[in-house]
C-alpha cells in the first residue's frame, strides 16, 4: 500500500469513527474514482454505514457522507452548485473542461473541494463544498480571456443528461481488455496495460483483471480516453463474434 493510500484510509477510517462517537453526519472530500475504490475496499474498517453523492445523479466525483446507527436529524451533504456564464456570449471562447479547472485553480480552490466540471450548452456547471461557494462566485470573474458572471443556484433548478452517442461494436468475447480495446480504439495489449495500470474503472470501481466480463448497464470510464455504457449485447456471428451495442458519452 503506497502511502497516499494509507492515508486516504486512516482518514476515511478517523472520519467514520468520529461519525459514530459524537452521533454526527460527517464528509470526506471530493472523491475521484480511484479513490471512492478505496472507500468501497475500506468497508470493513470503517466504525458507520456511509453513502455518497456528487451532487447530482451521474456524478464521477462524489462526497462519502459517513452516518452513524444512532443518528436523529436530517442531513444534507454540503454541496453546493454555481453557475458560470459568458458576459458578452459574442466574444466568448469555446472552453474546455481543462480551462475552467486551470482558472479555478488558479484562484487557489483545492482539487479536493471541488465536484464534478460540467459544460452543456447554457452554461458552465461546478460543483463545490460549501465552504468554497462565496468564494468562486465571488472571484471567477475570468476563465481564459472570456469575462465570465457566477452565480449559486438551487440544485432544484439544476437538470442534466448526458449526451451520449450510440454505437455499434462487435468483440470476440465480452472480456474487460476485449471490450475496451474496441470502445477506445486500443490494441488488446495497449487495453490491458490501461487495465494493468488502474486506469479503468467499472461502476466506479477499479478492475485490474482482464477477463472480467462485462454485462449489460455496465458503465466503463477509462482515464484520458472517457467514459462509456454498455447498453444491449446482441447476435453471435457465424464465426462466433459477438454483436453488442454501446453509448460513448460525448
Amino acid at each position: 500500500m503506497d502511502q497516499e493510500t494509507a492515508y486516504l484510509k486512516k482518514r476515511l477510517t478517523d472520519l467514520s469513527r468520529r461519525a459514530e462517537q459524537k452521533n454526527i453526519v460527517t464528509f470526506s472530500h471530493f472523491l475521484n474514482l480511484n479513490e471512492l475504490n478505496i472507500l468501497h475496499q475500506s468497508v470493513r474498517e470503517l466504525h458507520s454505514s456511509f453513502e455518497t453523492f456528487g451532487g447530482y445523479e451521474q456524478a464521477e466525483r462524489q462526497m462519502a457522507a459517513f452516518i452513524p446507527d444512532a443518528l436523529s436529524y436530517v442531513w444534507e451533504y454540503p454541496i453546493r452548485t454555481v453557475r458560470l456564464a459568458p458576459s458578452h456570449r459574442k466574444f466568448a471562447e469555446d472552453l474546455t473542461h481543462r480551462d475552467v479547472l486551470g482558472a479555478l485553480m488558479h484562484l487557489g480552490i483545492k482539487r479536493e473541494t471541488l465536484g464534478d466540471i460540467l459544460l452543456p450548452e447554457d452554461g458552465i456547471y461546478v460543483f463545490c463544498a460549501d465552504a468554497v461557494a462565496d468564494y468562486l462566485t465571488d472571484n471567477c470573474t475570468k476563465i481564459r480571456h472570456t469575462t465570465v458572471t457566477a452565480a449559486l443556484i438551487d440544485a432544484q433548478d439544476f437538470h442534466y443528461e448526458p449526451k451520449r452517442m450510440e454505437k455499434d461494436g462487435i468483440v470476440a468475447s465480452l472480456r474487460l481488455d476485449t471490450v475496451l480495446a474496441d470502445v477506445c480504439k486500443l490494441s488488446r495489449s495497449a487495453a490491458q496495460k490501461r487495465i494493468s495500470e488502474g486506469s479503468a474503472f467499472l461502476n466506479s470501481k477499479k478492475i485490474l483483471q482482464n477477463d472480467y466480463l462485462c454485462q449489460e448497464g455496465d458503465l466503463l470510464s477509462v482515464r484520458h480516453y472517457g467514459k462509456f455504457q454498455i447498453q444491449s449485447v446482441g447476435q453471435v456471428t457465424k464465426k462466433g463474434r459477438i454483436k453488442y451495442r454501446y453509448d460513448v458519452f460525448v
